[in-house]
């Protein structure tokens, strides 16, 4: 059964080629347009997965929650930076755990650095890729400089994404780089902070440098 990944500008949503539920990650923004977009295809969206707290990845949960009433699965880090009125809708999760979307297995792979909580949402199997939000995107990686963020976690993070099956599809959070999809291969090969991963002072110098 064949992964179905339509990525939009507001965030990737994510389930089984020719399954009806589905997935949203980081439902943010024009959430209506996300929904609209599942319907087109055939799919309803039933969960949602948050990479973490920050205001453009989670700004679109009121209005998900108004029109679906959807369960929020969230790394337990960082539930407490979402809004206290959708707090009785969170699903808190640790690093290792499954949410399972129609036949998929979607597991939570605990990255912190860029926040506490944040969680690149891993799909299992064959036709699996995973979502990275902020952790890691196209030849770079999250920022470590804001509260909460810490680049020695960020250093471990990406070494646990690096040793991923080379082969593993790479979905990041933003379109920052030269194509909108990886694989965890490509970034082995072009992503310089990758090529940082065998030295962590130099890792940590690098990342922390003032930005520009």
């Amino acid at each position: 059964m064949g992964l179905y990944v339509r990525q939009l500008k507001l965030g990737p949503m994510d389930n089984a080629e020719g399954a009806r539920e589905t997935a949203i990650v980081d439902a943010a923004w024009d959430v209506e347009a996300a929904l609209r977009a599942a319907e087109e295809d055939g799919r309803t969206v039933t969960h949602a997965l948050v990479s973490h707290h920050h205001f453009d990845h989670v700004n679109g949960l009121p209005s998900l929650l108004e029109s679906k009433g959807v369960p929020i699965h969230v790394h337990a880090a960082d539930a407490s930076e979402l809004d206290r009125a959708m707090q009785s809708e969170l699903r808190l999760v640790a690093g290792g755990d499954a949410v399972e979307v129609g036949p998929l297995r979607i597991r939570a792979l605990h990255t912190p650095g860029h926040t506490p909580g944040s969680t690149c949402w891993q799909v299992e199997g064959e036709e699996g890729g995973i979502f990275s939000g902020d952790t890691v995107f196209v030849n770079a990686c999250g920022r470590c400089d804001l509260r909460g963020g810490d680049p020695e976690q960020m250093y471990a993070s990406l070494k646990k994404i690096s040793e991923l099956d080379p082969a593993t599809r790479l979905y990041p959070g933003h379109d920052y780089g030269d194509v909108p999809v990886s694989t965890v291969q490509r970034e082995r090969e072009h992503n310089p902070y990758f090529a940082l991963l065998g030295s962590l002072p130099g890792f940590v110098a690098h990342r922390m440098r003032p930005r520009r």
